[in-house]
Order: C-alpha cells, then sequence, then structure tokens
C-alpha cells in the first residue's frame, strides 16, 4: 500500500516497515513456500508503484496478476485483515488498476511482435529446432542478409532469404562454403512448422 510516499509492506506490532520507492529498481528476492503470500506481495507492490505514478511490467504466465484490473471482493477474512493492521485507518479501498495487456496473437491486448532480425541465429534456432548444421546454414543466412543490408522483419522475409540460398547454393556456397540444398529445404519445412502453429504472428514490425 502507498502511504506516506512509501510503499507498506508489512508491520511489527505498530512499526509499519515500508520501502522507499528510489529503492525499488534494486533486485529483489520474494520466496516463501506454496500459500505464504509471494503473490499477493507481488500484488502489493505493483499496485503501490501505480499509485505512486509508476508503470510496472508484469511477467504473468499462469494468470495470476491479472485480476488487478478489477475491484477486489469484500471477505470475512479480509475484513479481519483490515482490522488487524489498521488498514481502514490508512485509507485502504478495493479499487482496480490500469492494466494493459501484452498478446501475442493481438486478440485481447497490444500484440506481441519482434523481427527475425532482432531474434537473431541461435534463438531462431533453438525455436526451430534446427540440428548444428542448419544451425550453421542460418548463421551464415543472417551474415549474408546483414552484408547486403536486408532486414529480415517476418517469416515471409525468412521464407524468401532461404529461397535466395537456395537457388544460388553453388554461387554463394565459394563464398560462404558448402550450402546443402536439403538442408535450407529442411529449414524451410520448419518455418513452415512454425506458421502453421501461429508462431509467424510473433515476427513483425513492434506496435
Amino acid at each position: 500500500m502507498y502511504l506516506d510516499d512509501r510503499i507498506w509492506m508489512a508491520s511489527d506490532g505498530d512499526e509499519k516497515l515500508s520501502i522507499l520507492p528510489e529503492m525499488m529498481n534494486r533486485h529483489g528476492l520474494i520466496a516463501g513456500a506454496t500459500g505464504t503470500g509471494k503473490t499477493i506481495t507481488l500484488k502489493v507492490m505493483a499496485e503501490a508503484l501505480s499509485d505512486a505514478g509508476v508503470p510496472v511490467f508484469l511477467a504473468d504466465v499462469k494468470g495470476d496478476l491479472a485480476g488487478m484490473c478489477m475491484p477486489g471482493e469484500d471477505s470475512e477474512d479480509m475484513q479481519e485483515r483490515i482490522r488487524r493492521f489498521g488498514l481502514d485507518e490508512a485509507g485502504f479501498r478495493y479499487q482496480s488498476y490500469p492494466v494493459c495487456y501484452w498478446d501475442l496473437a493481438g486478440e485481447y491486448g497490444l500484440p506481441l511482435h519482434t523481427t527475425v532480425s532482432e531474434m537473431g541465429p541461435l534463438l531462431l534456432g533453438r525455436l526451430l529446432r534446427l540440428t548444428d548444421l542448419q544451425c550453421d546454414l542460418l548463421q551464415v543466412m543472417f551474415r549474408i542478409a546483414d552484408e547486403e543490408g536486408l532486414l529480415i522483419l517476418d517469416t515471409k522475409d525468412l521464407r524468401a532469404m532461404l529461397q535466395y540460398m537456395g537457388d544460388n547454393s553453388k554461387e554463394l556456397s565459394q563464398q560462404y562454403g558448402n550450402m546443402s540444398r536439403q538442408s535450407i529445404n529442411a529449414i524451410l519445412r520448419a518455418v513452415i512448422a512454425l506458421e502453421s502453429q501461429g508462431g509467424d504472428k510473433f515476427f513483425g514490425e513492434p506496435a
């Protein structure tokens, strides 16, 4: 809870234990067994920072934090905690917080995009589950694109680059080493498989 220009995190008797907002850019760890309040602690910190006017980015894989966009519901347990910690005297109230979702598909929030060039050959090779030889060819493809000043934005550009390498494999092999047409085709099939699973939505110019 944001109180007196501080983030009130806990209480020890009548003493309030708080964090100064300017210290929130330090590294920290919230640890504990299941059900001890790690997620709630994180939500309290995020809500307090929002009250202080500080935007927060949260990676919420399980969806535990999405409820911040709705005001909390009253209950006997909450009333007991409010009385125990004197939250009513501190001005506590149930409220919603401004939330903007990042959505890979771009259907329910801001689309999350990156370009193929920004991802780079190492991560892309892992994403496509390529062999070492195929990853080497991917490295060469990025090298050619860099030397030609070409930006690979999406999977269409990626397929076009691979097709170019396949069509000119003999000429390119003289400069970059042997290029197996079979390996290039295998990478193309991996890209097509990624597209069929919706992976192409992730690539493109950032929104």
